[in-house]
């Protein structure tokens, strides 16, 4: 009785109440920024609420908005807000016992603008005064847009344009019959038809919205029955690349400053360099070798980086273990640790443009260094053994030995001319100047070690990383658009030398796990530190360059075991990844060997043009612009008749 007579008393005050036109608030919507991958896929909302703003009601598909009319408001375009044939009927429904809502769109509109969801007559009086406003301020179209900008569809999404994207992966417009039914079906309860979690109630209330298609004439019996057994088709979103939409936000906010734009709430489209099939695939090689992992070993962290080594674009951004969250600390651009000996090719290279050859002898031998400071540097091999014995600094960099690079640091070059050299190839952090830079021991980032690297298998062409490609405004308008940064930095003789003698460390070095997983022209280096708290591979073929590092957060604690190597740690995700990304891209054929290149007998024991008396010699590329002097050790000095 008493639930009566409140609505007996609703319906006197409702009649008895004056219309009086007020000044509406000021809608004050905040609409998302969102970030795009290459191949299109939503990759981030920055905002508050996951909303973004449709222009028209043409960006919508008609099913849409047939099913949100025949569901929620049939006479929406004859009411002027308010429906009072369906206001009594909800009075009636609800003293017989039954619930109905009987607002309006353009109520409903006014309670999500305006109001809060309380059960109150006052409550519900001003929901009528504001639909009437509405009413007299926009036209039916303007009002539907507005509602299906700002309708709540679940999973916090915000709109139809998200709502869209979040289950079916489609643009509004691209929507089906029965796609639109499940998106209109899900306002009678966001979360309680989510198709996520409650798919069989979700589909039951799609087919509601079907079966009232039928009752208002927009389909017929025999289409229903033929629509009635379709699956849900909702797309389970894996939300790929956290710490890569992370990393572009706060690029995308330095570049705004000056264009006096923000991410949050000016609804700008970034769009970016990930493709999503390679990050997929990165992601899952970093879980696959977690999955191999003791326990003890879970938190262990990673940071991984794919680039197309032709114009510096970032595909793939791993920043942390399978754990991780898309704020943690980005381990793939944040943190500089020590590369180890994955910075060895840059010595190497260096000593080429000096004219020295892969196949000049060093000493394998302990050696004592003045390292500059108050200490003296006594660097060893991994093994801690040496052979004592001169060899060719291309079997030091395939087989990693210590000794030989610290040898050609001291007696062939000197630290600042490496630190220069890796700079330009691009190294962006400023390494310190000391001998032991031959062996890694200045911190860089794993979107360093993948940029620079990627300067070898670009022929000597350095294009600088980057993650947006544009920036635009909601009405398309470009605000920011990416310029190459390129330069030659190396001759492309040289880098090819290098990556000749790199794709040795894959196929007979100390990455040989890369080959479990992938076939296909691969250059590469394992780096791993002195004191086992850093695992790195850095490697690349003639499309890519990836970086991988592993290590703890605590920069002191040590890996263990066979996982403390780059190439047992490091080396797996590489090849994993790389083994994917060749399976969906145009097959790499092998390295370009350039013009200036040409195999030549060397002497194994002076690196010189080998002659008739060279008691031991080897083929090695050599850079025909920089011939070395012919061996005079052994004999008469002659070369191929020359």
């Amino acid at each position: 009785m008493r639930r009566h007579t409140l609505f007996i008393a609703f319906t006197l005050l409702f009649a008895s109440q004056p219309i009086v036109a007020q000044d509406l608030p000021p809608i004050d919507l905040k609409y998302a920024s969102y970030a795009l991958s290459e191949d299109g896929e939503v990759l981030a909302y920055y905002g508050a609420e996951r909303r973004v703003e449709l222009r028209s009601t043409g960006s919508v598909s008609p099913w849409v908005i047939r099913c949100l009319l025949a569901t929620e408001d049939r006479d929406f375009y004859n009411h002027d807000g308010v429906s009072y044939t369906g206001l009594g009927r909800a009075v009636l429904e609800t003293i017989a016992g039954n619930t109905q809502g009987g607002s309006t769109l353009t109520m409903q509109l006014a309670r999500n603008l305006f109001l809060s969801h309380e059960q109150t007559i006052s409550r519900k009086l001003k929901e009528i005064d504001l639909a009437h406003d509405l009413e007299k301020k926009f036209s039916k179209d303007q009002i539907l847009l507005l509602y299906l900008n700002t309708v709540y569809f679940g999973s916090g999404n915000y709109g139809v344009w998200s709502a869209a994207r979040e289950y079916f992966d489609k643009d509004p417009a691209d929507l089906s019959i029965t796609e639109s039914a499940t998106l209109i079906g899900l306002l009678k309860s966001p979360e309680g038809y989510n198709p996520y979690r409650h798919p069989e109630k979700a589909l039951s209330r799609r087919n509601v919205v079907l079966s009232i298609l039928v009752d208002v004439g927009r389909i017929s019996k025999d289409e229903y029955d033929r629509l009635k057994p379709e699956k849900l088709g909702v797309v389970k979103r894996e939300r790929l690349g956290g710490h890569f939409s992370e990393w572009v936000r706060r690029e995308a906010e330095s570049l705004l400053k000056e264009k006096g734009a923000t991410l949050e709430g000016d609804q700008l489209r970034v769009y970016t360099t990930l493709d999503t099939r390679m990050q997929s695939a990165a992601e899952s090689a970093v879980q696959a070798q977690w999955d191999e992992l003791p326990e003890s070993m879970r938190d262990v962290q990673v940071g991984a980086v794919l680039t197309d080594v032709h114009s510096g674009a970032v595909r793939a951004m791993v920043g942390g273990n399978p754990s991780a969250a898309p704020g943690d600390l980005n381990h793939a651009v944040q943190i500089r640790r020590q590369p180890g000996s994955s910075f060895k090719p840059f010595l190497y290279a260096s000593l080429l443009e000096q004219g020295y050859t892969l196949a000049t002898p060093v000493l394998d031998a302990p050696i004592v260094v003045d390292s500059g400071m108050a200490w003296e540097w006594r660097p060893m091999n991994d093994s801690d053994t040496s052979s004592n014995t001169a060899v060719p600094l291309r079997f030091g960099l395939r087989r990693s030995l210590n000794l030989v690079a610290a040898h050609a640091m001291v007696e062939f070059t000197d630290p600042a001319q490496v630190a220069a050299f890796a700079n330009r190839m691009g190294i962006t952090t400023e390494l310190r100047e000391f001998p032991s830079l031959a062996l890694g021991t200045t911190e860089v980032s794993p979107l360093e070690m993948a940029s620079a690297f990627g300067t070898f298998a670009a022929g000597g062409h350095r294009s600088a990383p980057f993650t947006i490609t544009r920036i635009a405004n909601k009405h398309g308008r470009t605000l920011y658009r990416a310029r190459p940064d390129t330069a030659t930095v190396l001759d492309s003789a040289s880098a090819f030398v290098i990556t000749d003698a790199l794709q040795a460390v894959v196929d007979s070095g100390t990455a040989t796990a890369v080959r479990r997983y992938y076939s296909g022209p691969a250059a590469g280096k394992t780096g791993t530190t002195q004191n086992s708290t850093d695992a790195w591979f850095v490697g690349y073929t003639p499309s890519y360059s990836m970086a991988v590092w592993v290590g703890y957060d605590d920069a002191q604690r040590k890996l263990r075991g066979t996982y403390r190597y780059g190439g047992t740690m490091a080396a797996p995700i590489w090849g994993r990844t790389m083994a994917a990304v060749s399976a969906m891209t145009p097959a790499d054929t092998a390295f370009t060997q350039p013009t200036t290149i040409d195999y030549l007998p060397l002497c194994t024991e002076t690196g010189l043009l080998a002659d008739e008396d060279c008691p031991e010699t080897a083929l090695y590329p050599v850079n025909l612009d920089l011939l070395p002097m012919e061996c005079d050790e052994h004999g008469g000095g002659w070369f191929f008749g020359w």
